[in-house]
């Protein structure tokens, strides 16, 4: 008589003359309970892998920005260099800038584009704009450059990802720069040339830049993580607000703690690194006569 089991070697055999592939089968699949049990293992593994993830991009965005922010000291000192010494100027109007075509900006788009910083450097990085921006707004950018030229220059002019110690290092018409009654008043409290960098190791060229990005009419869209200028602590009185408030730019000097909450910064000598809010809450790491911490521009005090 036929057996639904097949027969299997003596040294095989089942015990208790049970046939082995049911019991195999028995067991093929999972109960409710073991399901469960497995879910919650997964949920588990997710939560403890997520904040690694999270810190290991961050520690890769950090480092790209603190490459771009060696790579743009190193063009801030160039320029320098090639001009007998002279710091590059923050914010002046009526200076030449030029595209990577070698074209002149300013007929090309408002003339506000051609008076930031961020144009007269981009030939001491060969306008290699990834050595600016280094977050997201890179991609709006590229996609700019082929669809609307002028947007682009505007753009890339105002929200580089690092901002320049403008009011402090090279002048900023905004602030007193280039403008004889203001200098009468307050003397020459900005540095024009290297050779005027007491410290150059601890003076703050570049650091992370975030800015409220605006729309016709005057109004704010919202934070872009970028802008061309940062601010000191104080100027002629204190320009910070208590805390670091992400949600307000300005509060802050327009600095950007977007880094696991640190702000990349890249000084005078060459060298970055990266630092908490709070620790650049101090004038002698932005102005080059400041003597305090909570130094601040006085008449006749320079």
């Amino acid at each position: 008589m036929s057996s639904a089991c097949p027969v299997l070697a003596a040294s095989a055999a089942p015990r208790a003359g049970r046939c082995p592939l049911r019991r195999v089968a028995e067991y093929a699949g999972f109960t409710l309970v073991e399901l469960l049990v497995v879910v919650g293992i997964l949920a588990l593994l997710v939560a403890v892998m997520l904040p690694v993830i999270s810190r290991v991009r961050v520690t890769a965005e950090r480092a790209r920005e603190l490459s771009a922010a060696r790579a743009l000291t190193g063009a801030w000192r160039a320029y320098a260099e090639d001009s007998n010494g002279a710091l590059l100027p923050g914010y002046r109007a009526g200076l030449p800038a030029y595209d990577a075509q070698r074209q002149p900006i300013a007929p090309q788009t408002i003339g506000v584009a051609a008076s930031r910083w961020v144009w007269r450097l981009a030939p001491y990085i060969g306008h290699d704009m990834d050595a600016i921006f280094v977050g997201d707004h890179a991609g709006l950018l590229r996609e700019l450059e082929t669809s609307d030229v002028s947007n682009y220059l505007y753009q890339t002019s105002a929200f580089p990802s690092l901002g320049l110690n403008s009011v402090w290092l090279g002048g900023d018409e905004n602030f007193g720069g280039f403008n004889s009654a203001f200098l009468n008043l307050y003397g020459k409290f900005y540095a024009t040339r290297l050779s005027e960098l007491g410290q150059p190791a601890s003076l703050v060229v570049f650091g992370s830049a975030r800015g409220q990005e605006s729309v016709p009419g005057g109004a704010t869209e919202g934070v872009t993580e970028g802008y061309f200028r940062i601010r000191s602590p104080f100027f002629d009185t204190r320009t910070w607000a208590e805390r670091y408030d992400a949600e307000e730019p300005a509060s802050w000097g327009n600095l950007s703690a977007r880094l696991g909450g640190e702000i990349v910064t890249g000084f005078a000598d060459g060298h970055a690194e990266s630092r908490a809010p709070e620790e650049l809450d101090d004038m002698r790491l932005w102005a080059p006569n400041a003597g305090a911490k909570d130094w601040r521009l006085t008449p006749g005090g320079g």
